[in-house]
């Protein structure tokens, strides 16, 4: 989410940067579609699908630039390893949005309830 916001009408050149603004707006779309989408969601199980897809993009879309970027930006070889850690940060970042997601559809589905 980060570069998408960050370099937004920037023109940078080369595949790696643009692919990676391409992936980071596939992942911020995602993630902001379930979310709006998810009061208008009648069935439990299609929220908590909703919940787990945008979770898990906006969970990718964070961690992702942190852990690419030194392989697209020319950093030395020790950063490029410390970054490869970051893959074990995927599923608790991942997890942490669900539970936020969750969260956030069900006070939204009680506000538009109760009105």
């Amino acid at each position: 989410m980060m570069f998408v916001f960050a370099y937004l009408g920037k023109q940078e050149s080369g595949w790696p940067v643009h692919l990676m603004y391409q992936t980071e707006t596939a992942f911020v779309a995602v993630a902001l579609t379930c979310l709006v989408l998810s009061p208008f969601l009648k069935r439990a199980v299609t929220c908590i699908v909703a919940a787990v897809i945008g979770g898990i993009s906006a969970g990718f879309g964070l961690i992702m630039p942190f852990e690419l970027a030194p392989f697209f930006f020319g950093a030395r070889g020790e950063v490029m390893l410390g970054s490869i850690l970051l893959i074990f940060v995927y599923p608790v970042a991942a997890a942490f949005f669900i539970v936020v997601f969750l969260f956030i559809m069900k006070s939204t589905r009680d506000k538009i309830r109760n009105s």
